[in-house]
């Protein structure tokens, strides 16, 4: 004998089953979609803009000014929210951020997990190593060791032990910086 539900109850399974199936389809698509760095400790993206209270704690915190929040122009769904602009300004990976956060969005858990903001990418063709000019600033200015060497007398970067934080692109005094930091 089947046992019957009441009305709410059917409409609570439909909708947990609704939301469930949405969830699945929509949050790797968030994170696919995203094209701009979170700070260090960051949780995943639909998880973070869930949990974060756009309160701001971790951009006056930084001591490196490196943490922005975005604007209302970026969208309802951005807008106060902190990002990373490496390229521009370094991040320290000081975790002055994570230790603020009330939401646990920035979390020790998730950096321990992924330790990195991104990855160094070198340009051959803007690269003044590359054209046989001796320069090692960017070496020099990272401070990570083994995460960027000179190999043959160009910069080579280490994808394990490299953070993506940017130093080297601030450091890098070629007329087109010859350094990125991707996602």
């Amino acid at each position: 004998m089947t046992e019957k539900l009441k009305r709410r109850e059917f409409l609570s399974l439909n909708w947990e089953s609704t939301i469930g199936f949405l969830g699945n389809f929509i949050a790797p698509q968030i994170e696919v979609e995203r094209d701009f760095f979170r700070p260090p400790g960051s949780c995943n993206e639909l998880e973070f803009l869930t949990s974060c209270s756009r309160c701001g704690k971790c951009k006056e915190i930084c001591p490196e000014n490196s943490i922005r929040l975005f604007p209302l122009e970026s969208g309802v769904k951005l807008v106060n929210t902190p990002y990373l602009e490496p390229n521009v300004t370094p991040c320290t990976l000081c975790t002055k951020c994570i230790e603020v956060c009330p939401t646990k969005s920035l979390n020790f858990a998730d950096f321990a997990a992924r330790p990195s903001i991104g990855s160094i990418n070198v340009s051959p063709d803007q690269c003044l190593a590359y054209q046989n000019v001796i320069c090692d600033y960017c070496v020099r200015a990272c401070p990570i060791e083994g995460a960027l060497k000179v190999v043959n007398g160009v910069p080579v970067v280490s994808l394990e032990k490299c953070t993506g934080c940017g130093i080297c692109v601030s450091s890098c005094i070629a007329e087109e910086i010859a350094l990125k930091v991707n996602l």
